[in-house]
């Protein structure tokens, strides 16, 4: 059986975040999001709306770019790790990918076990 991919823009009015859904593919139920900018108090809900149409549309496989955020608050944390706790039960899973400069400091730090953070957080590139 073929794969079913969309593929498309949805950018955010937001100067200080753009949300792009970069691909769909209803077969795996799986979404790839980039995201930039700053993901802090201000935009983590409008990125959140984004992410939680996507997951209420069945996609429950989100991969989030984080090439182009340049800073990343608790905010932003709570978000994902929230969401991967409402995928869970679901099997689905946030996975983080691209982080680099301070945004990946901070998720260093957090994805330590004692941190408890949820979300799957690829290595950066060497």
């Amino acid at each position: 059986m073929a794969s079913i991919t969309h593929t498309g823009p949805f950018v955010a009015p937001n100067p200080h975040l753009g949300s792009t859904v970069r691909e769909l593919v209803e077969e795996t139920h799986a979404a790839s999001i980039r995201i930039r900018g700053s993901l802090c108090a201000i935009t983590a809900s409008e990125h959140g709306r984004l992410l939680a149409e996507l997951v209420d549309r069945g996609y429950i496989q989100l991969r989030i770019e984080l090439d182009d955020l340049t800073l990343c608050t608790s905010d932003g944390l709570d978000l994902w790790d929230e969401l991967q706790h409402r995928l869970d039960p679901v099997a689905g899973r946030v996975t983080l990918t691209g982080a680099h400069g301070v945004v990946r400091r901070v998720l260093d730090v957090v994805q330590r076990p004692e941190g408890h953070f949820c979300p799957t957080v690829e290595p950066s590139a060497a």
